[in-house]
């Protein structure tokens, strides 16, 4: 989530009382896993979007076991 100002080793303050929301990043749990990505809705179709071109949007497809988490609310960086 690198385009997004999230880097690796930062805390993310997760609000699960917030309303995703199409281009919310949210903490979602597909198939079992933990991630983090933008979430897309257009009409029925939701996809999950990275915001390093190192990873692929995750297409959320029926039978898939889908949840969103929470919304990120904000992001703290460490200092070296």
């Amino acid at each position: 989530m690198v385009g997004a100002g999230i880097f690796d080793g930062d805390l993310l303050v997760v609000d699960r009382a917030l309303e995703a929301k199409n281009d919310s990043i949210v903490l979602a749990v597909v198939n079992g896993e933990f991630t983090v990505k933008r979430l897309r809705k257009i009409k029925n179709k939701i996809t999950l979007l990275p915001e390093n071109p190192k990873h692929r949007p995750i297409e959320i497809t029926d039978g898939m076991d889908f949840t969103v988490w929470g919304v990120v609310a904000h992001v703290i960086h460490t200092l070296k």
